[in-house]
């Protein structure tokens, strides 16, 4: 076997060395960088609670802006204004001479569209999510019960 020539040897001394001292540096870096940590510091100003109230409640608004066309026109009830509707039934009666009675008004907000909107009492509550109209084509407006929402601070 012969052994390598002199430029070889000096070549590899060369890179040894010079991956040795880049390993030094490395490691004399880390080490001085341990040894002392930079902690981050975060300090608040003036907190203004009417203002978070106020980014909170359009924050929420803008949300519910998107979600309640989506809401208000929600198809619970996919069989309704179908012919195989099995809710789409009613009974009623007639005694003498007074005015029929019958299911057929509790059941058609149910088996007529089969939407949210159409329900007697949460169609009514539906009136305060914004966008859109109500069943009726009237404007969204709050239930006189509910009265009007409101997400200021005072």
């Amino acid at each position: 076997m012969s052994s390598p020539s002199p430029r070889l040897r000096r070549t590899v001394a060369r890179l040894g060395l010079t991956v040795s001292a880049g390993a030094a540096l490395a490691a004399a870096g880390a080490a001085e960088a341990h040894a002392s940590p930079q902690v981050p510091s975060a300090t608040l100003g003036r907190t203004d609670v009417g203002a978070a109230f106020e980014g909170t409640g359009i924050a929420l608004e803008k949300s519910v802006e998107g979600l309640s066309p989506v809401v208000k026109s929600f198809k619970y009830h996919p069989l309704a204004a179908t012919g195989v509707d099995p809710l789409d039934n009613g009974a009623s009666t007639q005694v003498s001479n007074f005015k029929p009675v019958g299911t057929r008004l509790v059941t058609a907000p149910v088996t007529d569209r089969g939407q949210v909107q159409d329900l007697p009492v949460a169609g009514q509550a539906l009136g305060v999510l914004p966008g859109g109209t109500t069943p009726a084509g009237a404007p969204a407006a709050a239930p006189a019960a509910l009265g009007p929402l409101s997400l200021n601070a005072r």
